[in-house]
């Protein structure tokens, strides 16, 4: 994957050990829905493009499309709404893209 080109169903595929044809428009609306949720949870107002910019970003995306893609039907039967890792991901990234997008503002701004 290129740096900054973010998790494509290709990828997924490779992640997951699916079928060359398997599932790629279900793994494309997940990837959309993943992205949406990990920005959702830092700052929904930094563009996509910067997220994509970060593996760590990237391997959320990743984690969650797992964890939907094998969970799907069965989410009643989940003890957690997402994997620990997930959480884990996400505090990491917010405080890294909040910092450099604050260390961006200021040189913008001086």
């Amino acid at each position: 994957m290129a740096d900054g080109q973010g998790v494509t169903p290709e990828d997924m595929q490779k992640y997951l050990n699916l079928d060359a044809d398997g599932d790629a428009s279900i793994l494309a609306d997940m990837i959309s829905t993943a992205e949406d949720a990990v920005t959702g949870a830092i700052d929904d107002t930094i563009g996509i493009d910067v997220y994509r910019a970060y593996p760590l970003f990237n391997q959320a995306v990743r984690v969650l499309v797992d964890y939907m893609y094998y969970s799907r039907g069965a989410l009643s039967d989940q003890n957690k709404a997402y994997p620990p890792s997930y959480a884990y991901m996400i505090n990491s990234i917010r405080w890294k893209i909040q910092r450099d997008q604050a260390a961006k503002s200021g040189e913008a701004n001086g």
